[in-house]
Formats: structure tokens, C-alpha cells, sequence
């Protein structure tokens, strides 16, 4: 026997919706349906199903009842998909026919089921990693030379791997606006980054431009997201490596060697300077110093024997013969006071002294200058 009319699970033939589990109750059938349907009252379902096995209003005695019944267990599983769990981190996006239609915080919650809607659980509020130029497992990290090979400034080639964190921030452009939004994310991260070091020289960015290059690379990345309309918001990127390539790198640190000896030597270079420079300035200051103090000195004893020539000639002028004298003695004092002299008295009368004077002032390595009787 099939479903009893007037009390079957969908309510009688006079629309009544009093015995139907899958309603609201007092609900009519030109009342305009809820927003969101309520879900299906599976206990009463079950014990209505058992009250009709036990009154004998059905059985299974033909392929009609049981056709009837695999369609009602089937039609009872679709109902209860809809039946979904949204977690902390996540957000519940419900799709209806393919259209956004509202979001669900976390917890369980209640969807018409496929393919009427269907539900997304992006994560929202977890920090997802992207590796670009190396791979991390649970045992080694291998590097992958397609993504982290680039071309510095100075046209040398850079080992660069670098980590990017972001989140999502729009719920809405994350979904529909981009595909694969993480495939996304990776291509213009390994873009931005390219074209961040191609802007710099090698040198700088494997000493002191790490910090800047991933902050540079970090809002260029951001403002071509905002350009995409993702509803991504990058967090942080993170340089892991930053150096040359292993083939060259004995030549390298060749280069790196001679650019700190260059370095060396300019400092050394610089200290001589520094020392050298100041020593000559000094000197050139004393000596320039000693021509003032001679050029001084020298006028100022030539100004003296001028007026002294001046005060001579008045007082010769005056007494030629006492003058003349006198400017004699003091001439023969002057050059009398510096030389050698031998004085010979009490000389017996006809004897010739005989003094080896030539031997005598040979031994004292001095010149005759003169002799005094």
C-alpha cells in the first residue's frame, strides 16, 4: 500500500501541512516561503515512517512500494546534505545557482542542497605561506633554480629565495574576482621580485639592501593586488637566501677578495693622507713663519745700521781724526776677537826667535790668521 493521503509525510490532498515534518508549523501553502528553509525534522520523520509500518498502510509487496521507498531514503540523504560544519578560521560563502547569496559565520548552519546551492569554506584568518625559488618538506628544503634565478642591475646573476605571507581580506573579491588567487599571489610575487632586483646592483643586495628589497618587493605586491581586486593582503615576505650561484661562486668571492683589498688599500691610503697632509701644512707654516721672522730681522738690522751709519757720519763730521781712530780700533777689535793670536815678549837683543808656527797651528787644525809682535 502506498502513502495514506491524509496523512502522509507531505501533508494531505486538502494542501494541509499540519502532519508535515518538513514545514514550519501553522504555515499555509499561499504563504510566501522563508528566506532560508528550515531544516528537515528527521526524528518525526523516522517515527511516522515506523507508525505506518506498524498500522500496515505500507509493505513491501511490489516493485512500485519499492521503487517508492529507495526514492524516499534517497530524497531523505539529498536533504540532509545540505547540513554543513564552518569552523573558526573559515567563512561559509552559499552559492545559490552559482550567485553569491549570503555568509555564515562559524558553527553549523543549513543549505538548499546541490545543485541548488552549495557552500565555500575559504579560510580567512590563518596565514597562508607561499615558497617561491625553494621547496620546504618535513626532512630537507631544496632549492628550485627556475624561480629563484635573476638578473641583477650590473647584469650578474642572483640566487634569491623568498617566502610570502598573506591573508585574505575581501571574502567576496577573493572569490570572484581571480582564479586560483594562490597560483595568483606566486606568479606576480616572483614577478615584483624580479623586478625589484633588477633595479639594484649585486653588491648591495647581498650586504646591506636585504631589508629594503623585501620591503620594496612587499608594497609593490600589494599595490598590484589592490590593482587585481583580490581581497589579498600581503603580511610579510621574507628573504631565506640571497646569494650567487653556486658555479660561480669561487670566481666571486675572487671579485669579493679583490674589492676588499681595493677597499684596504684605500683606507690606508686615506690614514697616509690624513697624516701626511696635516704634517706638510704644519711645516709649510713654520717655514713660512721663520721667512717672516728673517724678513723682520733682517729689516730691522738693516734699519739699525743705517741709523747707526747715520749717527757716525754726524759725529765724524764733527772730530774726523777722533772718529777715525776710533772707528779703526773698533774695526781691528772686531776681527782681532775671533782669531788666533801668539804674543812673543822679553825677546833678548840680537836673537832671532825661531817658533814652528806653521806645525803648532797645523796640530790645532786651524789657519794662520795672524801674528803679533
Amino acid at each position: 500500500m502506498s502513502w495514506n493521503n491524509d496523512n502522509g509525510p507531505w501533508g494531505s490532498s486538502g494542501n494541509k501541512s499540519s502532519n508535515n515534518p518538513w514545514t514550519k508549523k501553522g504555515s499555509q501553502t499561499g504563504d510566501n516561503p522563508p528566506t532560508m528553509p528550515p531544516p528537515p525534522d528527521f526524528e518525526k520523520f523516522v517515527v511516522y515512517l515506523g507508525a505506518l509500518f506498524r498500522k500496515g498502510k505500507m509493505h513491501l509487496g511490489g516493485p512500485q512500494q519499492i521503487a517508492l521507498l529507495v526514492t524516499l531514503v534517497v530524497f531523505t540523504l539529498w536533504i540532509f546534505s545540505g547540513f554543513y560544519q564552518v569552523a573558526t578560521d573559515q567563512v561559509g560563502v552559499v552559492m545559490r545557482f552559482g550567485a553569491f547569496h549570503h555568509e555564515d559565520g562559524s558553527g553549523l548552519h543549513y543549505h538548499l542542497p546541490y545543485p541548488i546551492e552549495e557552500v565555500l569554506l575559504p579560510n580567512v584568518t590563518s596565514q597562508n605561506e607561499i615558497q617561491i625559488g625553494f621547496r620546504r618538506s618535513s626532512h630537507d628544503i631544496h632549492s628550485v633554480p627556475e624561480e629563484s634565478m635573476m638578473l641583477t642591475q650590473d647584469e650578474n646573476i642572483i640566487n634569491v629565495e623568498f617566502a610570502v605571507f598573506w591573508r585574505v581580506s575581501v571574502i567576496n573579491d577573493f572569490l570572484f574576482e581571480i582564479r586560483e588567487p594562490e597560483q595568483t599571489v606566486k606568479m606576480a610575487a616572483e614577478s615584483t621580485m624580479r623586478e625589484v632586483i633588477g633595479q639594484n646592483k649585486l653588491q648591495f643586495e647581498l650586504t646591506d639592501g636585504r631589508e629594503q628589497i623585501a620591503e620594496d618587493a612587499k608594497v609593490r605586491l600589494q599595490k598590484l593586488m589592490d590593482e587585481y581586486h583580490s581581497g589579498v593582503v600581503i603580511t610579510q615576505i621574507n628573504l631565506q637566501t640571497v646569494s650567487v650561484p653556486d658555479d660561480v661562486k669561487a670566481a666571486f668571492q675572487d671579485v669579493v677578495n679583490a674589492r676588499l683589498d681595493q677597499q684596504r688599500f684605500q683606507n690606508e691610503a686615506e690614514t697616509h693622507a690624513n697624516k701626511v697632509i696635516p704634517e706638510a701644512k704644519g711645516e709649510a707654516a713654520k717655514i713660512q713663519q721663520q721667512a717672516l721672522a728673517y724678513r723682520d730681522q733682517k729689516i730691522a738690522i738693516a734699519q739699525g745700521d743705517a741709523d747707526r751709519f747715520k749717527e757716525v757720519l754726524a759725529a765724524y763730521s764733527m772730530a774726523k781724526d777722533v772718529t777715525a781712530k776710533r772707528l779703526y780700533l773698533e774695526t781691528m777689535e772686531a776681527i782681532l776677537s775671533n782669531a788666533h793670536k801668539i804674543i812673543i815678549d822679553k825677546v833678548s837683543p840680537g836673537v832671532v826667535p825661531y817658533l814652528p808656527l806653521q806645525d803648532m797651528l797645523r796640530q790645532k787644525q786651524m789657519p794662520i790668521e795672524g801674528t803679533v809682535p
